[in-house]
């Protein structure tokens, strides 16, 4: 079995104020770019919908580096936040992270789901690298499917 350079930790309460950064941290620019950063409006947003439940801390060497929400029904496997900070992107963690959730469906026999901005290239490519196809679109997202 391969070692996995990452570890995932359920999300608490507590790591509330670390994953609305990294959402912003990772998702800002392209929130301007498309409908203007309000602060308190994504501040407002993320309160409204944070279940911590749902999230899960992404580790390197015991350094929180990201956050993963996924969501598994009877046929897919969706995930629905995959960001991670940028001084850790490039490294090979989100493919190693989507790389299994790919494993996991497959020996489950499900589809996996993942989306992103269309303006986002870099995850774009990674998707289409990891055999995702673009599946639907919607003005602002592309949502694939393995």
């Amino acid at each position: 079995m391969d070692r996995k350079n990452y570890l995932l930790k359920k999300a608490t309460l507590e790591d509330y104020d670390f994953i609305y950064g990294v959402k912003k941290r990772t998702l800002r620019s392209h929130i301007e770019k498309i409908w203007g950063w309000d602060e308190e409006y994504q501040k407002k947003d993320f309160s409204e919908n944070f279940i911590p439940s749902r999230n899960n801390i992404i580790l390197v060497n015991d350094i929180n580096i990201g956050v993963l929400e996924v969501a598994e029904e009877d046929k897919i496997i969706h995930i629905t936040e995959l960001e991670i900070l940028p001084e850790f992107q490039g490294k090979g963690i989100g493919s190693e992270v989507i790389k299994d959730i790919l494993k996991d469906g497959k020996e489950k026999g499900k589809k996996v789901k993942i989306g992103c901005f269309k303006i986002n290239e870099g995850a774009k490519s990674l998707y289409l690298r990891l055999g995702f196809k673009i599946l639907d679109e919607t003005e602002t997202h592309f949502i694939f499917e393995s």
